[in-house]
């Protein structure tokens, strides 16, 4: 028997006609070790690819602060509180995958909190000294005192992101992390079936594109890109404070970003299309083109998650 594919989609916003949309329902990703964690509105879903071949599952609720509290669900407020809710959320699966997928290794006893909390610490400390220190350090030694702060910054942004670029580059070059990218593609594949109404089956998957609009990659490129335009009114204070201020104003720009890419995602508006080109683009380095077994295991992610939404739903 013969099946009807849709048109391959190269991007979020071509492809064939859509038949259906959930245009009030969101759902959200990451991919981790052999395997991708879906987010819903009240319910967080994992599926890993265990070593035997079975796929392990588990949901759990979010009990996110701002379905508490909706008072604080309001325009850069709410995207302090999702940046720091999925980045718990995100370590919380990240952790749970690797304990999982690499069960063999460690014979069954997982990875002990000593090592987490080293991961953790080392990630942390990297990300502030080649993202905020480094740059912030190198600009003041290639421009003079005399140079305008708004070009000051420029250097220092433009360093940011060349830096942030490297860097996806580099891991990059690692196979497990370019597992890790596929499994990223076959998260954006599986919500992009959701999205347009396909049938939420990996030979459908493979078809769509890996890219999509409310990625990760695309929002740390525009906190990147906004950090220059915020930092410019810091005025150019000493090396340290400097570092300090960076570190402290993250949440605003984390707000103002959040805002930017939830309209984006919206709106039909040729200028936001544009604006969101470049982060569509850097998301060529962090995805990768899945097998079927992957796309199965993102799409597994997908249908707990939207089980269990779908058996709590309220009103």
């Amino acid at each position: 028997m013969s099946r009807s594919f849709p048109p391959v989609s190269s991007s979020p916003r071509s492809g064939g006609e859509k038949p259906h949309r959930e245009a009030d329902y969101r759902v959200g990703g990451q991919a981790v070790i052999e395997g991708v964690m879906m987010r819903g509105r009240r319910f967080w879903a994992l599926a890993v690819r265990k070593p035997d071949g079975d796929i392990f599952t588990q949901t759990e609720p979010l009990n996110s602060f701002l379905v508490r509290h909706p008072g604080w669900d309001k325009p850069f407020l709410r995207g302090i509180f999702v940046l720091g809710e999925s980045l718990v959320l995100g370590w919380r699966a990240l952790s749970i995958s690797a304990d999982i997928a690499l069960e063999e290794e460690t014979e069954g006893k997982g990875i002990g909190w000593l090592q987490k909390t080293i991961s953790i610490t080392v990630a942390v400390a990297l990300a502030v000294g080649l993202f905020i220190a480094l740059p912030t350090w190198l600009a003041p030694r290639m421009m003079g005192d005399d140079t305008p702060v708004w070009l000051w910054n420029m250097v220092e942004g433009g360093m940011r992101v060349a830096f942030f670029i490297a860097y996806l580059l580099l891991v990059s070059l690692s196979r497990e992390m370019r597992r890790v990218f596929e499994y990223h593609g076959a998260e954006h594949q599986s919500i992009h079936l959701l999205e347009n109404g396909y049938p939420l089956e990996p030979q459908w998957a493979l078809r769509e594109g890996t890219d999509h609009l409310r990625c990760g990659t695309s929002f740390l490129l525009l906190v990147l890109v906004i950090t220059v335009i915020v930092y410019s009114f810091l005025g150019k204070p000493a090396v340290w404070l400097r570092v300090l201020e960076r570190i402290a104003i993250i949440p605003l720009v984390a707000g103002i970003s959040y805002e930017i890419m939830k309209y984006a995602d919206r709106s039909k508006s040729p200028w936001m299309q544009i604006i969101t080109v470049p982060g569509l683009a850097l998301q060529k380095l962090t995805t990768r083109r899945p097998d079927e077994k992957q796309a199965e295991v993102a799409l597994t992610a997908l249908k707990t998650l939207m089980n269990e939404e779908d058996l709590n739903k309220q009103g």
